[in-house]
């Protein structure tokens, strides 16, 4: 880790030609029904989870996966992820402090230029001049002294609420609270150090707007909506699910945290993944989720466009699957012909 931001974390998904054959057979099975729309819209990844090795590895294959999207709330997820790193950064010198004063002055001085400075479309942005691109530190962390000395950063609760509001319950004012708290250019720089976002394409993870309009957005060209402010490809959002799951994402702990987040999700919170049968009503599949968050936003046509993130479990072997898909519509032959290529291509490889 060099000053603020992440060391690139590896690519975890590997190319697996069965699991691609698989795919293909499902989404040509899927595409025999008139229902739904040909050539198939939707993007996806998915990623079988190998927990035998060690490390875990994970089989992939994907349609469109490479494309970027826009995905709404989806995008939530890299703000979440955004803070965990932050505060392992911030605890990187917070033990060599006394006081919170004289923290937070340090976190000033050794982090407020490269983070401001770290992606140049957003420094630009005329519409943000004046507007802190860097965390509001003070405004995120608590200092917890240490028995050896020095102290430990941890979420205050405000800020901790409004970090769960935003993904459990997917409400709109918590994320802005959380984006404006992070700055655009700490999401975004740690996004690309990270090797989750890549400059010269514009491709992969990228969140430069607060859902509320509370800022100006900063944007990058999408494959199907134009300029937008949310936006990922399905490989680097699986990618970076597949981290979580290792608990290789910014540490064991922080991992831990954000898949606790993204279960609690899944069970009981606001937006079920579509791919829930039992709380979105649809046909039963042979797998549960056990993770997610999604997206459900407008695009400029006033389409609506549905987007999951999900941790998946077939019921009979136990064989769990990342998956992540973008693009699709929300109508009910939509969101059955997704659960359908999803369940025929596990079935395949179990």
């Amino acid at each position: 880790m060099a000053g603020p931001f992440p060391d690139p974390y590896p690519t975890l998904l590997g190319d697996d030609p069965a699991l691609g054959s698989a795919l293909e057979v499902a989404i040509e099975e899927a595409l025999r029904s008139p229902l739904i729309e040909h050539p198939l819209r939707v993007a996806i990844s998915i990623a079988a989870i190998d927990e035998t090795t060690s490390p875990l590895d994970f089989k992939h294959a994907g349609h469109r996966y490479g494309e970027t999207f826009f995905s709404a709330s989806l995008l939530k997820v890299a703000a979440m992820y955004a803070a965990f790193e932050l505060r392992r950064s911030v605890n990187a010198l917070a033990a060599g402090s006394f006081t919170s004063s004289e923290l937070f002055a340090l976190l000033h001085s050794e982090f407020d230029k490269p983070i401001s400075e770290a992606v140049p479309a957003i420094a630009r942005e005329p519409g943000l001049s004046g507007v802190p691109r860097r965390p509001n530190y003070e405004a995120i962390f608590t200092t917890i002294p240490l028995v050896d000395g020095g102290l430990a950063c941890e979420f205050n609760g405000f800020f901790l609420t409004n970090l769960r509001r935003m993904m459990i319950n997917s409400d709109n004012n918590a994320a802005s609270a959380c984006i404006q708290a992070l700055g655009y250019s700490w999401i975004n720089g740690t996004l690309h150090a990270g090797g989750f976002f890549f400059p010269p394409a514009q491709s992969g993870i990228w969140l430069a707007g607060t859902f509320t309009q509370a800022l100006t957005a900063v944007r990058i060209p999408s494959a199907n909506d134009g300029q937008v402010a949310q936006a990922t490809t399905c490989f680097d959002m699986a990618n970076l699910y597949a981290h979580i799951f290792s608990g290789t994402l910014v540490d064991q702990a922080s991992s831990n945290d954000m898949l606790a987040i993204l279960a609690t999700s899944a069970t009981v919170g606001d937006d079920p993944s579509y791919m829930d049968f039992t709380r979105r009503a649809l046909t039963p599949r042979s797998f549960t989720v056990t993770h997610t968050k999604i997206g459900l936003g407008p695009l400029k046509t006033g389409q609506m466009v549905t987007s999951d993130g999900s941790i998946v479990e077939h019921g009979d072997s136990g064989r769990r699957f990342v998956v992540v898909w973008q693009n699709n519509f929300q109508d009910k032959d939509s969101l059955e012909s997704i659960g359908f290529i999803v369940e025929r291509t596990i079935q395949q490889v179990i």
